[in-house]
């Protein structure tokens, strides 16, 4: 009875993928792309420079001739750079002794200013001081005029001349009443700005 029954098919209605079928040459083709890209890529993600060395290295004349040429061909463009070279080595150059002069400038006038200091061009220069007092140590005159520049600060400015009438005074020092002495031009003008003048 068995052998009355329908026997069950073993195969089921749906339909297998097939795989293509593709010759040997596609095969290449499709690993040479491949290989294509992955070198593309291997490029992208180089340095430029090494990049760029391998372009120059590719791109190098190999005789003296093409050298020539290129360098002809370029001759506008190293002209350019060299003359920009030359004129920011001037400018520099030119920038650095204006420096230079400037304060070798301003050293001399300050200099000037305090050589030829008297008690007349220091009120002309400052105005009254705070104080000025004269004292005889015969034969000589010391005079000592007081400023207060900056708050309760005081500068003492001391002069000299012979007794006689005619002598000139002559600028000896200047100090703070601590005792502190300003030696150079430079500090004497920082302590009393006023003496940088032509009056």
């Amino acid at each position: 009875m068995d052998e009355m029954k329908p026997k069950e098919n073993t195969y089921s209605g749906e339909r297998a993928p097939i795989a293509p079928v593709t010759s040997p040459a596609e095969v290449s083709a499709h690993a040479s792309a491949a290989e294509n890209a992955r070198a593309s890529h291997q490029v992208a993600q180089s340095s430029g420079i090494s990049a760029f060395m391998e372009l120059a290295s590719d791109n190098l004349p190999t005789s003296l001739a093409e050298v020539s040429a290129f360098l002809k061909h370029t001759k506008r463009v190293w002209l350019m750079a060299a003359g920009i070279l030359i004129g920011a080595a001037a400018l520099l150059n030119l920038t650095a002794r204006a420096a230079e002069w400037a304060k070798n400038s301003r050293e001399r006038r300050q200099l000037h200013a305090m050589a030829t200091l008297t008690p007349d061009h220091l009120f002309a220069r400052c105005g009254a001081a705070v104080r000025d007092d004269i004292k005889v140590v015969y034969p000589v005159l010391m005079r000592t005029v007081t400023y207060k520049p900056r708050g309760s600060e005081k500068l003492v400015i001391s002069f000299s001349r012979t007794a006689e009438e005619k002598s000139d005074w002559v600028f000896l020092s200047m100090e703070n009443e601590d005792g502190a002495v300003y030696d150079t031009p430079e500090a004497k003008i920082a302590a009393l700005p006023c003496l940088d003048s032509n009056k």
